[in-house]
């Protein structure tokens, strides 16, 4: 079903924006970071188990976040085939979520000890520490610095740290605003505290467009007459 994603933002998403997507085969990307080197910061994904994981997980999240980060763009009025589109850009958007969610479940069967990797496969916290990336021993700084960048959010009105509890609604008549920690009528074992960290478990933070490039132009080897990265 992979194909089936990259067909869709090929034929329906970015035309439906006026954009003509490049054709990218697989000699385009360069899966260890290093724009074609081959020798980039994830080159040890190719030779350790647990990289390879931790790298898949991380790939998956920034699609998950990438998707919620465009996804009022689909909102125009009028539009029958924007609707569609955004329907089938928010099942994309669940899909990469619950595979994301099993890579950190498998990571934590292969690691019981470290707390971070819920057997849930929910994010807890923000930055590395939310990646679960303290069993990694000595990551390059590239590494950490896409971890923080994906997980660590920024300070809106798109992205937002995974600490984040307050979510724009639309209640029918008006967007407003709520915070999930302290919403009336909910609540949890474990008091406010619990019900703060269920808040932010509960919904993936968003990326712009202009992190996500940051965060993908190293797997694509440069060929600028194409447009890449």
């Amino acid at each position: 079903h992979e194909q089936q994603h990259v067909d869709f933002l090929r034929t329906t998403a970015i035309p439906l924006f006026g954009g003509t997507a490049p054709t990218i085969t697989a000699n385009d990307f360069d899966f260890t970071g290093g724009n074609g080197s081959g020798t980039g910061p994830f080159a040890t994904a190719t030779t350790r188990v647990d990289v390879l994981l931790l790298a898949t997980q991380a790939f998956e999240d920034t699609g998950v976040r990438a998707y919620k980060g465009q996804a009022g763009r689909f909102l125009i009025a009028g539009n029958t085939n924007a609707d569609i589109a955004m329907e089938s850009a928010l099942r994309i958007h669940s899909v990469e979520a619950r595979h994301a969610s099993k890579i950190r479940r498998i990571r934590r069967q292969l690691n019981p000890s470290d707390t971070t990797l819920r057997f849930s496969g929910y994010i807890r916290g923000g930055g590395v520490a939310a990646a679960g990336a303290s069993n990694i021993a000595s990551p390059p700084a590239e590494v950490v610095a896409a971890l923080n960048l994906i997980y660590g959010g920024g300070t809106g009105p798109v992205s937002f740290p995974d600490s984040n509890t307050r979510h724009v609604i639309f209640n029918g008549t008006n967007e407003v605003t709520v915070d999930a920690a302290t919403v009336g009528g909910t609540s949890a074992i474990g008091g406010a505290a619990a019900q703060a960290l269920a808040a932010t478990q509960a919904f993936d933070e968003a990326l712009t467009k202009a992190e996500v490039i940051t965060i993908v132009q190293g797997f694509i080897k440069n060929d600028p007459a194409r447009g890449l990265p």
